[in-house]
């Protein structure tokens, strides 16, 4: 009889509580407005992407974007998406203002092929007054190889001209110095491009 009466008595409390909690309505619903399936996918207490939103910003919906959170989400827009929480604002601008066109970096202007060529004339006129002075020797080396330099990047004159002349210029350069670093990457970049091309080397 007494475990019959608790039983009843338990079933009643177990209703009530139901019943007050179908009835009643959670904080954060009643503050946006909007029912518990707003939030919660498809049922409290697992969070959804609105849910998650909210948390994340301060019990706000402010800035809240429905269908770029529910992509971010990989699901479907929520339910009752209409009208919006109490706490919602329109989603800030993210877009910067377009500075202006930037322009364009002047090509860097170094000596003129003539100007390298009268460099050249002048060192290897001094080292043919002096042909055994090593120093006048390597000066003239650097000159031509400077100016060979010059006519292999001379956009003036076709390719087909430029290289075999910039070419002969930096092989006499490497005969006064073998060792002269910008004579040997030239040619080597020169005699890399024809061979590449499957073209004959100047000789």
């Amino acid at each position: 009889m007494i475990r019959s009466i608790t039983r009843v008595a338990l079933s009643g409390v177990a209703l009530a509580l139901m019943l007050s909690g179908a009835q009643a309505k959670p904080p954060f619903a009643e503050k946006e407005g909007k029912k518990c399936n707003y939030c919660h996918a498809p049922a409290p207490p697992k969070l959804g992407y609105r849910a998650l939103y909210y948390k994340m910003h301060n019990l706000t919906f402010e800035g809240f974007d429905d269908a770029a959170e529910a992509k971010k989400a990989g699901v479907d827009v929520g339910p009752d998406p209409e009208p919006k929480p109490k706490s919602w604002t329109a989603p800030k601008t993210t877009e910067a203002p377009k500075p202006d066109a930037p322009k364009a970096p002047e090509a860097p202007k170094g000596p003129s092929v003539a100007s390298l060529k009268a460099k050249s004339d002048a060192a290897s006129a001094a080292l043919a007054k002096k042909p055994k002075d090593a120093k006048l020797k390597l000066a003239a080396a650097q000159a031509m190889a400077e100016l060979g330099h010059g006519q292999m990047l001379d956009q003036a004159v076709p390719p087909r001209q430029r290289y075999p002349q910039a070419l002969a210029t930096l092989r006499k350069a490497k005969a006064l110095d073998p060792k002269n670093k910008l004579a040997l990457e030239d040619i080597k970049a020169i005699e890399d491009a024809y061979t590449s091309m499957g073209m004959p080397i100047p000789k």
